[in-house]
């Protein structure tokens, strides 16, 4: 049953890979052969008598347009016994069979018994659907074999948590094998310099869909943070630089601030001020949970944030919620950790995006690497395309943000007055002389 395919360098990459480790990634920009190197990998798992496996595309559409048209085009004839295509099934000679399955939602998939699976388009499933699969690879006489392909979705997508986060943390578990759109030989020279020349290549278009990069989407507000740590000029500090950055023999104050949420995440960050600047250097963040475990959490961090840094601590909570919930909270923080809940002003939300883009523009806003979501959901904070009659956020991925942007209004309006922030940083210093004219002017 043996036959030979001609691939690409990252493409065999990606195949090593998913032999070594529980699962992996190729993530590439447009034409970077994603749905070929799926398909190939779905025939080597094949080759495994009577292995039963199972491919998915994030609708049945994408399914049979693309996904299932490609396996069948590369699958040798020889091979398949019968294809049913009303069931998405095909059964090969050997007794091996591929199941072609939607991704849209995790329910279809209960009680599947895999030995191998592979997800087509990962960036456009959700995070319940792959956990969903994940459990279903669990036949031990198997290859377990999960793999999976796809543009990157951004930083503030759950697929840069497993495949950069995760696969640093984790390496024997996950892999991720990045894909430009040029390293694909097999694409004619026009399409490669058509996508240089419709494609701004400084557009965040350009590195996400031909680059095949991480980056946050298009129109993001807070271009002006850097992820690099502090000491090479970016915003990310430790936890052990807090005192560097904000030292104990000047004066400073601690503070938290809370976005509510249940179905939404419950967060809870925890900054530190001179006035001047702003450092988030710790973060809470759990859903479905009740007012008494948040607070339990949220003293243990306190508790270690006062033995570490021997100061007072804070004494109330900016809160985002109605009355009502702010009530019921300071009830339940004010009996255990004498916190009053203070009204977070979101009276004007552009005005706070606007003052926190200056900030960083400035070097006036950090985050701490223990702010872990903080720092995927900052590059990624963008306004909604979909609001007509006024400027706006997108609704998700945003808690951190909202938070963030309530201790600023609340803590830093006074450092100075917030200006479109636009220019990027290396281009930005008339930029910076004037706010820290501005700055220096208020503070006087």
């Amino acid at each position: 049953m043996e036959v030979t395919y001609e691939c690409l360098p990252k493409q065999l990459a990606f195949m090593r890979a998913t032999d070594e480790h529980s699962c992996a990634a190729y993530i590439g920009g447009v034409g970077s052969g994603k749905t070929f190197v799926l398909c190939y990998q779905a025939l080597r798992e094949v080759l495994r008598p009577k292995s039963v496996g199972c491919i998915t595309a994030p609708s049945y559409r994408m399914l049979e347009d693309v996904t299932r048209r490609t396996f069948l085009q590369l699958c040798p004839e020889s091979w398949i016994k019968k294809i049913h295509l009303s069931d998405n099934i095909v059964e090969m000679r050997n007794g091996a069979e591929v199941l072609f399955r939607s991704g849209q939602d995790a329910e279809p998939l209960f009680g599947l018994n895999l030995g191998w699976y592979g997800c087509d388009e990962i960036g456009l499933y959700k995070e319940e659907v792959f956990r969903e699969l994940w459990k279903r690879v669990r036949n031990k006489d198997e290859s377990q074999h999960r793999f999976v392909v796809g543009n990157p979705a951004g930083p503030a997508h759950w697929t840069f948590k497993y495949f950069v986060q995760k696969a640093k943390q984790y390496p024997h578990a996950y892999h991720l094998t990045r894909a430009t759109s040029f390293e694909n030989t097999f694409l004619g020279k026009s399409y490669v310099e058509g996508m240089a020349i419709t494609f701004d290549p400084n557009s965040a278009y350009y590195k996400r869909y031909v680059l095949g990069e991480f980056v946050a989407a298009e129109g993001a507000y807070w271009t002006s943070f850097d992820s690099r740590p502090i000491e090479d000029g970016g915003h990310v500090f430790t936890i052990e630089q807090v005192d560097t950055l904000f030292p104990p023999t000047k004066p400073r104050r601690f503070g938290m601030v809370i976005d509510f949420g249940f179905e939404h995440y419950f967060v809870c960050l925890f900054y530190v001020t001179d006035g001047q600047r702003i450092g988030f250097f710790d973060e809470y963040r759990a859903q479905h949970g009740l007012l008494s475990t948040h607070k339990q959490a949220i003293k243990v961090k306190r508790e270690e944030h006062t033995h570490r840094f021997r100061f007072m601590p804070a004494l109330f909570a900016y809160t985002d919620h109605d009355a009502q919930v702010r009530a019921e909270l300071a009830n339940e923080l004010d009996t255990t950790l004498a916190i009053a809940c203070v009204p977070a002003d979101k009276s004007d939300v552009m005005e706070g995006i606007l003052l926190v883009q200056s900030l960083f523009g400035v070097n006036r806003v950090f985050v701490g690497t223990r702010c872990e979501q903080t720092l995927i959901e900052v590059p990624s904070y963008a306004s909604n395309p979909k609001l007509i009659a006024k400027e706006g956020p997108v609704k998700e991925n945003d808690d951190t943000c909202d938070c963030i942007r309530y201790a600023c209004v609340a803590e830093m309006q006074s450092a100075g007055e917030f200006i479109r922030y636009n220019a990027p940083r290396d281009d930005s210093t008339e930029f910076k002389e004037r706010a820290l004219e501005l700055i220096g002017s208020q503070s006087d």
